[in-house]
């Protein structure tokens, strides 16, 4: 056997470990996680609930993002999520939520949510604001199992498709209602140079049943995310934003540390943004990006520092986020 074939083998039960992992997600006693993103501040609504609608100086507000991860181990795990919110009136916000995980063209999952908040403090005060939110849709999985490869079609020496895998599913697609709660902090205190800032949300509060096996349960675990952080005022060109995210989902948790600076061009609506995150026990993430008035594009890319490294090369996740909003406001904005 050569070399590269050897090489070609060892991807292929890779890939084999990866399906079998997700296999063991569809049990009763199932470990099932949301997708991971990295540029989580470019996902406002998707973030918090309570950031619906809870806009300056624009009253509309849409944002793409599109995550490919571990393309250099297996199929690509892709993640393309899209919202949109705008300011109802002072205290309202409504908006909408579409997230789309495919993970190595196995499992298939969409969230659709409706997203509504509300302004807890006085909007005359333009000091601070404490708002709350909720988001109420449904999940949808589908398993594929046309790719799908298990133990049982090793023949000792390569896995064959042709094999019986001896595996039942009951069902190849799941509907699930789905929930989740938030509330928000934000100082908006212009005549300060730092405005801290904190974030509380639970998500799926239903613990929606994503089993795909017979009368067996296995619940979606809820997530918790808390996050802290300032906007921090340099100067008139510079502004940093630092921040620390924890997240757990039953018994995963992990932290997120972030610094993302944005720098104003003079004599121009355009801002360079740059940063360093790191994602404890996962990865190093670079970031960069450009904002044109309140419009921002920025691309992230995750460095892998976990245990996957020596198969990965290193190799994380590339990261693509774009926020629109209609009109101008100047650097110095809170929002």
């Amino acid at each position: 056997m050569t070399m590269k074939t050897e090489r070609t083998n060892f991807k292929f039960g890779l890939r084999a470990a990866f399906i079998a992992a997700l296999v063991i997600g569809l049990s009763a006693n199932s470990q099932s996680q949301d997708a991971q993103i990295t540029q989580y501040d470019q996902a406002p609504i998707m973030f918090n609930p309570a950031n619906t609608g809870m806009l300056k100086y624009t009253d509309l507000r849409i944002a793409a993002l599109y995550r490919s991860q571990w393309s250099s181990i297996s199929t690509s795990f892709n993640t393309f999520a899209t919202s949109f919110d705008m300011a109802v009136d002072s205290r309202w916000g409504v908006g909408g939520v579409f997230v789309n995980t495919d993970a190595a063209n196995v499992i298939s999952s969409s969230n659709f949510l409706g997203s509504v908040a509300y302004q807890i403090t006085d909007p005359n005060n333009t000091k601070y604001i404490i708002s709350t939110g909720v988001q109420l849709g449904v999940l949808f999985k589908r398993l594929n199992t046309n790719d799908m490869i298990f133990d049982s079609q090793f023949d000792g020496f390569n896995f064959d498709n042709a094999i019986n895998s001896m595996e039942t599913f009951d069902r190849l697609n799941r509907l699930m209602l789905d929930v989740n709660l938030g509330f928000s902090y934000r100082s908006t205190d212009r005549t300060k140079r730092i405005n801290p800032f904190a974030d509380l949300a639970v998500f799926h509060v239903t613990t929606p049943d994503e089993s795909f096996i017979g009368s067996q349960q296995s619940r979606l675990p809820m997530r918790w995310m808390g996050n802290v952080g300032a906007r921090i005022e340099i100067n008139n060109k510079l502004v940093v934003d630092p921040s620390v995210i924890f997240m757990r989902q039953r018994e995963a948790q992990q932290f997120l540390f972030n610094a993302i600076a944005h720098y104003e061009i003079s004599g121009t609506p355009y801002q360079v943004i740059g940063g360093l995150s790191y994602r404890t026990e996962d990865a190093v993430m670079i970031h960069a990006g450009l904002r044109h008035n309140a419009n921002i594009f920025r691309i992230s890319y995750d460095v892998n520092t976990s245990g996957l490294s020596a198969y990965s090369n290193n190799r994380g996740a590339l990261e693509f986020t774009v926020i629109y909003r209609p009109g101008r406001r100047t650097s110095r904005a809170i929002y």
